[in-house]
């Protein structure tokens, strides 16, 4: 029988008694600190119920506490109750952090431990420095959900396979070599890769040990004169034996990663990213090797997407764009004639990418919120809480697909039956925010930070706002969520040419309906004069956005000539691909304003 989240805190803070732990932090991460992980690694989801991406359980032998933020308030609200554990809303004032939480229930020299395998150097360190401020003990060793979790999952174990030179576009040794030109740049001999994402792109390489993300669990260590991929070879395939072999790669087992650390030669110069690398890994490291910190080397090398990545894009796009219009026609033209529910619809969805050219997996789980589920920012459907949907109101849509030659993230939000002027107004008020950040000129150097105020200027101007970022970086054939850039009010990197974005503004009132329109964007130049060298972005996605709930005398000329331009531009992409009756169908949709 499934033990209640009760039971399950109740065998916790046995170990923790046994461990002499007085509060112990669970995280929602893995060895490779993913965002979205194995389920084998989802020990704060199966301890407190609650399923979202992001969110740290904390648990005393008398009181408990789940961390999250604005995306899922909602949802945890809803899966936390009926348990004890409390509710702290990252980001709200009177919300007090992890280690001022515990001061309160703690007394000085008390111990708080976590796996260290689950945990940043760099948020390590400041968890560190926090704890012991408040007079805390700290360990980072302590394993306590293996002993309690009777029937968890296995550890991935699935094949990896080869992202072949027609959509990797990019070879492995010119990948490498761009690697090594970085370490020459720093002085370095080394350079350690734990995040799963940058070791795919590295080594032309993909897999499916997570959902949705096209990734394989591995450590690599790539060096001036050798290449090294940590990964359990029953996960190799011949074929990609021999791929490896021909790159010149040495494979070694997984865990041996910890042994090569350890053994390092004295006077190395190791490059890492202290946000990308676990805790429990890092202390292998000897003292005497100098580890420089930076940004992740290949992080940074693949946000800064390659002509011939781009175009690979570009393709995927019109894959993704005439799965999206078949959708929407799919929609308007079966409502009303038979039950459509939130869950048929991210079935349709899958069903229709499913056919198109080089579709691998949707890029993450479907978000389909009709009506006052639109408010809950990643709401995802059960077969308990999926609304059937009706003619009326907002339908706000959000989806992906992983394709061989590009990652798509899209969000649209439909009205349904006859839009209220409150709903108009809302509504274009987002979409201007799409559209004045798509139509953006900015220095080089302009910000993640400073571009966000684009999208949220007219909705600022009404007291209104969202609690998300504006655009997150995006993956080729990879992770749908990529950093380091940002558009967000907290990252001041700035935003450089081949670099792939979202452009997603939102409103959300709970309890009514949320709209959100999110388009891919990439950043391309835009000329040198006597002020400086400027930048633009040019819209990827391929999409009509639905102009019933358009209060068109809100719009700029500007505006409405970018909105017209755009149409202009998905059906002359897209018509050519569809039946004569959905391409005259689409012509209805992007006719100008």
């Amino acid at each position: 029988m499934e033990l209640t989240v009760t039971e399950r805190i109740k065998l916790l803070r046995k170990q923790m008694k046994k461990a002499d732990v007085d509060a112990y932090i669970v995280h929602h991460s893995d060895p490779h600190l993913s965002e979205y992980i194995p389920d084998y690694w989802k020990e704060r989801e199966w301890l407190s119920g609650f399923t979202g991406s992001a969110g740290t359980l904390v648990v005393t032998q008398k009181n408990a506490a789940l961390w999250t933020d604005s995306r899922y308030f909602i949802q945890a609200e809803e899966q936390l109750s009926g348990t004890e554990i409390e509710l702290c809303r990252l980001g709200l004032p009177d919300t007090p952090d992890i280690p001022s939480w515990l001061a309160i229930y703690l007394k000085s020299n008390d111990c708080v431990a976590c796996n260290g395998l689950l945990i940043s150097v760099a948020a390590q360190r400041q968890l560190k420095d926090t704890l012991t401020s408040k007079g805390f003990k700290v360990r980072f060793d302590v394993e306590l959900v293996a002993k309690i979790w009777v029937n968890r999952p296995a550890i991935p174990d699935n094949p990896v396979f080869i992202h072949q030179p027609e959509f990797a576009k990019v070879t492995v040794q010119e990948k490498l070599g761009r690697v090594r030109k970085e370490l020459l740049a720093r002085d370095a001999d080394a350079y350690l890769m734990c995040a799963l994402d940058e070791i795919c792109w590295a080594f032309n390489l993909r897999g499916s040990d997570i959902a949705y993300n096209p990734v394989f669990m591995a450590y690599a260590l790539v060096e001036n004169d050798e290449a090294t991929l940590f990964i359990d070879s029953n996960k190799l395939t011949p074929e990609v034996k021999v791929f490896l072999d021909n790159e010149r790669v040495s494979v070694k087992p997984y865990q041996k990663v910890f042994d090569k650390l350890a053994r390092m030669k004295r006077r190395i110069k190791l490059v890492l990213d202290p946000t990308k690398v676990n805790f429990m890994l890092f202390s292998e490291i000897p003292k005497n090797i100098s580890v420089i910190e930076s940004t992740g080397l290949v992080t940074q090398l693949k946000a800064r997407k390659q002509e011939v990545e781009i175009e690979g894009i570009k393709e995927a796009m019109v894959q993704d764009g005439i799965a999206m219009v078949e959708f929407l026609y799919w929609l308007e033209n079966t409502l009303g004639n038979e039950v459509i529910t939130e869950l048929s619809v991210a079935q349709k969805l899958l069903e229709l990418r499913g056919k198109r050219l080089n579709f691998v997996s949707e890029s993450f789980g479907s978000i389909v919120g009709y009506a006052d589920h639109g408010a809950i920012v990643h709401y995802i459907a059960t077969p308990g809480s999926s609304y059937t949907i009706k003619p009326e109101g907002f339908l706000l849509v959000d989806s992906g697909g992983q394709y061989l030659n590009g990652t798509t993230d899209i969000t649209r939000t439909i009205h349904l039956g006859k839009p209220t002027d409150k709903q108009k107004k809302d509504y274009t008020l987002v979409l201007q925010g799409m559209i004045r950040l798509s139509m953006a000129r900015f220095p080089r150097g302009t910000r993640g930070s400073q571009l966000d105020t684009y999208a949220r200027m007219g909705l600022w101007a009404n007291a209104l706002n969202y609690g998300h970022g504006t655009g997150h970086g995006v993956g080729y054939f990879l992770n749908v969520h990529e950093g380091p850039q940002q558009i967000r009010p907290d990252n001041h990197l700035p935003i450089e040419v081949g670099m792939v974005m979202s452009n997603e503004p939102g409103l959300y009132r709970p309890n009514e309906y949320g709209i959100r329109i999110e388009n891919l964007i990439v950043c391309i130049e835009d000329e040198v004069n006597d002020f400086g060298s400027f930048l633009k972005f040019e819209t990827l996605t391929l999409c009509p956005i639905d102009v019933k709930p358009v209060e068109v005398k809100m719009l700029t000329t500007e505006e409405r000539e970018w909105l017209n331009g755009y149409h202009e531009l998905v059906y002359k992409k897209i018509s050519p691909h569809l039946p004569k009756e959905i391409a005259k169908w689409l012509e209805t949709k992007t006719r100008p304003l």
